[in-house]
């Protein structure tokens, strides 16, 4: 297969011949030049790096985790360098990106993806629809952030005293398209936010025609109203204390409950209760729990509150099944954190304002490997989750370089090798199985206690270390 280089004019500049196809495959040009006009934040002069690409260049700081500031901008381009000798010289310096990513704010990135990052699947997605229902999931997780003065008093830490954060903590909650992993809406705050007070604002994402899957700590009578309100329906864990009156037990064993919400129309939902079976019981029981919460007994009562009342159309045991799809945004948020983000090192961003910024450029990028893979796997009638996320992040890596030297005309043809490459059998996972784990992790030990703010460095300015011995 041959192709063709581009051709760069000796006095060609820089935000004028870098493209990125990789990404605006997801998010094209025209669609970030008009919400760069509708925020007001077009340069006033054209420079090294214009606006436009800076919009790239920050979802592509997600891409390279693992790279500082500009060196992840000369990864984009080191395709270029050999089409462009001058090109390492024209860089911009770490402190002037950070300088624009300032004036670029967050704005353009939040409509971004905000306009951009719908759901995907189709009819034909395996495991993305119930009961003629497009399956949604909503979790939230904790992001460490770097320890600046400015970060620790907008975000704050989630335990002080002797327990203190090592790091400032942002909350972040996530509606995800369980069929796909797509992340299609998403919401930031400080860490001592409650996830039941974002959920409220994730209300504006839910569609007719969606089942939104969430675990106990979301569902209340007001916000159950809401998304039945709003066309949707709710599949969630239930606390054992909640909804047990029942009005009139169903042909499957659920039950009725009315709800008078505060302000709302009263409704009905509806109770489904099991248990596990007792050997499976037993040995969850024997398995360690999280620190952070209540441990669950597996031999009480599993409770579950839906919208859907007809237990012709949802039988108890197909919600009960369709529950532990729930599962998916968990295994989303690994994604973001362990694979994409490695989680290990906070975010990069020293500044609240580019801490919400990096935060939209990660998740448009994970959206731009989803949308990559969810493409893939449907040339093929593939399920997605067959596709390894870590292989697809690899390989769109590798492929930039290829991408930002062809010629236009020709992206068309790599992108469909692309698409190949990411269904490569030897990388394929298998298919989902039945399976518990503990909840451990397999971490070395430290030796050193946790650092607190009387630890500080000793300095001696001026000195060296001959002058201190005696």
């Amino acid at each position: 297969m041959s192709f063709s280089l581009q051709q760069i004019p000796a006095d060609g500049k820089l935000s004028q011949v870098l493209q990125w196809p990789i990404l605006e495959q997801v998010y094209p040009r025209e669609r970030v030049i008009e919400l760069l006009t509708r925020c007001h934040r077009w340069e006033q002069r054209e420079r090294k790096l214009s606006q436009l690409l800076l919009v790239y260049y920050v979802i592509s700081l997600s891409l390279w985790r693992q790279l500082n500031l500009r060196a992840v901008l000369q990864q984009l381009v080191q395709g270029l360098r050999w089409l462009w000798p001058v090109l390492t010289a024209a860089l911009p310096s770490a402190a002037a990106l950070v300088y624009r990513r300032k004036q670029l704010g967050i704005a353009v990135l939040r409509q971004l993806f905000r306009h951009s990052c719908v759901p995907l699947a189709t009819a034909e997605t395996p495991d993305a629809f119930q009961f003629g229902l497009r399956l949604m999931a909503l979790d939230g997780t904790l992001d460490e952030v770097p320890d600046s003065p400015a970060n620790a008093h907008h975000f704050g830490r989630l335990t002080d005293g002797k327990t203190r954060s090592p790091f400032p903590q942002v909350r972040c909650l996530y509606l995800a398209e369980v069929g796909t992993h797509c992340i299609v809406d998403a919401l930031f705050a400080p860490c001592h936010t409650s996830e039941q007070h974002l959920a409220v604002g994730l209300l504006r994402s839910i569609e007719p025609g969606m089942l939104v899957l969430c675990d106990r700590n979301f569902p209340s009578a007001s916000w159950i109203g809401q998304v039945h309100a709003r066309g949707g329906h709710v599949l969630a864990r239930l606390s054992a204390d909640r909804f047990g009156q029942p009005e009139r037990i169903l042909s499957d064993g659920s039950y009725l409950v009315t709800l008078h919400p505060e302000g709302q129309e009263p409704f009905q939902v509806r109770v489904v209760e099991y248990h596990l079976h007792p050997q499976l019981a037993q040995e969850l029981d024997q398995q360690p729990h999280s620190r952070n919460s209540r441990p669950v007994d597996p031999h009480q009562v599993h409770r579950l509150v839906t919208t859907l009342l007809d237990p012709a159309q949802a039988p108890a045991s197909a919600l009960i099944l369709c529950y532990h799809e729930r599962w998916e945004v968990e295994l989303v948020i690994d994604e973001t954190k362990t694979h994409q983000r490695l989680c290990e090192q906070p975010l990069r961003s020293q500044d609240p304002l580019l801490v919400y910024q990096e935060l939209y450029g990660l998740l448009l990028a994970h959206y731009a490997v989803r949308c990559w893979m969810v493409q893939s796997a449907t040339e093929q009638a593939l399920d997605p989750d067959r596709l390894s996320f870590t292989h697809a992040l690899h390989v769109l890596q590798l492929a930039s370089m290829w991408f930002t030297i062809l010629v236009p005309a020709e992206v068309s043809t790599l992108a469909q090798q692309l698409r190949r490459d990411l269904r490569d059998p030897a990388t394929l996972l298998p298919p989902r199985r039945l399976r518990f784990y503990p909840r451990v992790l397999k971490r070395a030990f430290p030796s050193f206690p946790r650092k607190q703010l009387s630890h500080f460095g000793i300095h001696f300015p001026n000195t060296t270390f001959q002058q201190l011995l005696i």
